[in-house]
């Protein structure tokens, strides 16, 4: 009669221990299972258990919080950690700490090559771990999993300089969230500081008589902030040749290409908008036997707006096609002998398509 009594605090006790496992989720293209398998060789000699499981699919942070906290507590884990791939060459973490009720987030760089990605956020990700785990050290069990794995962290930081380990034990780009973080956070957490360069295939169209010309193109994009990007970019276009009573003209542009865009990424996919501008060198060459003609140089500005779409190859690379309409505010009507060959007086079209690297 009396082992119910006793079976009754143990198991009160064990409900109110602190769990001794850590839930891993991942969204594509990243493998939940390779970074549970990598985060194992961290914390299985402290008898913490990793599990992996499938990622929600809510692009919103507090949803995506949420649902760790959720997953966590159904599964009576002590964290739940998330990684994506948020712009090229990023990659976030996210950990939900259900011991100390914190959300964290940090954002590192994509190691250089594969095989070094996932024990590189293995390694990440305990030491955040043992880093927020340790602000509840007064609820755990002495000699418990996770103590045990809480107090080696201690042990390290008491030691001197010359006997410790070089691990990340303090993360930088922490950032520390309240775990009702709200939907504008959510928004702006995506992205870091990088360097870009696009190249590709443009057409440019001077649709109210004039003709297009084609060529290659180069664009230096920086990102600045978590939405921002500014571009810079110029192209190498094919020139137009007309002849007519005895002349014969060559007309080429060299363009220069700017703007500042917002983007918005889901996924494996992102939207780039924004103000842009043109400052263009046009050249007509004339040359003619039979008159006398004279060559002449000037100027193209215009104003307007573009749009860009990017859809993800890997973490540092990717597709693009971008569109732009500008309107002329300074340009010239260009004949030969009464022929029009070149109007950059009011409305202009380009269209590029090709690829980008990411710089970290």
């Amino acid at each position: 009669m009396i082992a119910p009594f006793l079976a009754l605090p143990l198991l009160l006790l064990l409900r109110m221990q602190m769990p001794d496992n850590v839930v891993v989720t991942a969204s594509a293209p990243l493998d939940p299972q390779r970074l549970a398998d990598a985060l194992r060789s961290y914390l299985d000699e402290y008898g913490i258990r990793v599990d992996a499981a499938a990622a929600g699919t809510s692009a919103d942070l507090r949803n995506e919080l949420a649902d760790a906290r959720r997953l966590g507590e159904a599964v009576r884990a002590v964290a739940v950690v998330r990684v994506e791939r948020v712009a090229p060459g990023t990659i976030e973490i996210e950990i939900m700490d259900l011991a100390t009720e914190k959300a964290l987030v940090a954002t590192v760089p994509r190691p250089a090559r594969d095989e070094d990605l996932y024990r590189s956020l293995a390694l990440k990700i305990q030491a955040i771990l043992r880093s927020t785990l340790s602000e509840a050290r007064d609820q755990m069990t002495p000699g418990s999993a996770v103590d045990r794995f809480v107090s080696e962290g201690a042990n390290a930081a008491r030691s001197p300089p010359s006997s410790r380990k070089m691990s990340p034990a303090e993360p930088p780009q922490i950032v520390t969230l309240p775990s009702s973080v709200g939907g504008a956070a959510g928004e702006s957490r995506r992205g870091s500081g990088r360097l870009a360069l696009e190249a590709g295939y443009l057409v440019m169209a001077f649709p109210i008589d004039g003709p297009a010309l084609q060529g290659l193109a180069a664009t230096a994009v920086a990102r600045l902030g978590h939405r921002l990007d500014l571009t810079l970019g110029s192209a190498v276009l094919s020139s137009i040749r007309a002849e007519g009573g005895g002349v014969e003209a060559v007309a080429s542009i060299v363009p220069i290409f700017a703007s500042a865009r917002l983007n918005l990424t889901r996924k494996r996919a992102e939207v780039l908008f924004g103000p842009s501008a043109e400052a263009a060198v046009v050249s007509v060459a004339a040359s003619s036997t039979a008159v006398p003609v004279r060559s002449t140089r000037s100027l193209i500005a215009a104003l307007g707006a573009e749009a860009e779409g990017r859809l993800a190859l890997w973490d540092a690379t990717w597709l693009f096609a971008r569109g732009q309409a500008l309107a002329v505010l300074a340009g010239q009507r260009y004949d030969v002998v009464g022929t029009p060959i070149l109007d950059t007086s009011r409305f202009e079209i380009t269209v590029a398509i090709g690829v980008g690297v990411g710089f970290r």
